[in-house]
């Protein structure tokens, strides 16, 4: 496996989660390590799923960070693009500046 060298995020409604994760764990070959939390999310372009998160100003969603090789990039966005063609996921890089483990 390639060493990461980026971390990528991604931001998706609540009721995708387990879809994402499913399309992430088909593609363990390209991601070294993915975690995954609850956020709100906020924003001029963000879609509220009921009345109370209108009235909050926050839509709840998971925030996933991939850890995987910048050329892996593209594979994974395609693929979740191919498998929630209509999901609204929000998804940016950022630099791994480094990655290592204390055992």
């Amino acid at each position: 496996m390639k060493q990461p060298d980026i971390c990528l995020m991604l931001v998706v409604a609540r009721e995708l989660e387990e879809m994402v994760i499913d399309v992430l764990l088909e593609h363990e070959d390209l991601v070294r390590r993915f975690g995954s939390q609850p956020i709100d999310a906020h924003g001029a372009r963000i879609g509220y799923a009921t009345v109370a998160e209108q009235v909050r100003g926050r839509s709840q969603r998971v925030e996933f960070q991939l850890l995987l090789a910048r050329e892996d990039k593209e594979s994974i966005v395609s693929a979740l693009r191919e498998r929630l063609p209509r999901a609204e996921i929000t998804y940016w890089v950022l630099p791994l500046l480094d990655y290592g483990r204390i055992e």
